[in-house]
């Protein structure tokens, strides 16, 4: 399989899992979530290859816990929603560090990191007394705290990465509006898997442009 193959599996699983969920087949939304991150995984690994360079380690780390928190957050209650954030700040906390590694911090605008600073904490203060009611809202603040710095960081390395970046975080924020239950978005579920998807896709589609820059 080529990396445009994989990518092109990435995007028709994607696509059966977003009508999956329009017409509540949960078995194929399992399986089809599951699948996800690691045809994305196999994408980066098959497009360094066919560069010459090894994939990124970061890289794959944050597939690998976004797959593990993928698969944690099919499992109702409020245990494997904690473990699942976990596994996503431990994954994306790899975005970061590669963000980073890639010289992010010396690009870093500051209007970018107080928009997304600002748009965070308008989030918590909107969400803080639902999340609280479930006993989420301190773990949320730090989760929120790191994508915002996630975010910030992307939007320095081009307006590929930049995007998969946002959408991450917005992604994120439709699923503490759920779990606040502050507002009754149509759609919900569909959403935020689509900004996810296409977040993923972008940061790692992305990051090659990145790494020959880097050289």
């Amino acid at each position: 399989m080529t990396s445009v193959g994989a990518l092109m599996a990435y995007a028709v699983v994607g696509m059966a899992h977003l009508v999956a969920i329009g017409v509540d087949a949960d078995a194929v939304q399992w399986v089809t979530k599951a699948l996800l991150m690691p045809l994305l995984a196999l994408y980066a690994a098959l497009a360094a290859r066919s560069r010459g360079e090894t994939p990124s380690r970061l890289l794959l780390w944050a597939l690998g816990w976004a797959w593990l928190g993928d698969i944690v957050l099919e499992y109702g209650g409020t245990a494997p929603l904690i473990a699942g954030m976990v596994c996503f700040f431990i994954g994306y906390g790899g975005y970061a560090v590669a963000f980073v590694r890639a010289g992010a911090l010396s690009r870093l605008r500051l209007t970018v990191l107080c928009g997304y600073a600002a748009f965070v904490i308008a989030m918590l203060v909107w969400l803080w007394p639902g999340l609280s009611d479930q006993g989420l809202a301190i773990p949320m603040a730090f989760y929120a705290a790191m994508m915002a710095f996630l975010a910030s960081t992307a939007a320095t390395l081009g307006a590929r990465i930049g995007a998969g970046g946002a959408l991450l975080l917005l992604s994120d924020a439709l699923i503490g509006v759920r779990l606040a239950e502050a507002a009754d978005i149509p759609g919900q579920p569909y959403w935020v898997m689509l900004t996810y998807m296409l977040g993923q896709a972008l940061v790692v589609t992305g990051w090659p442009h990145v790494r020959r820059g880097m050289r």
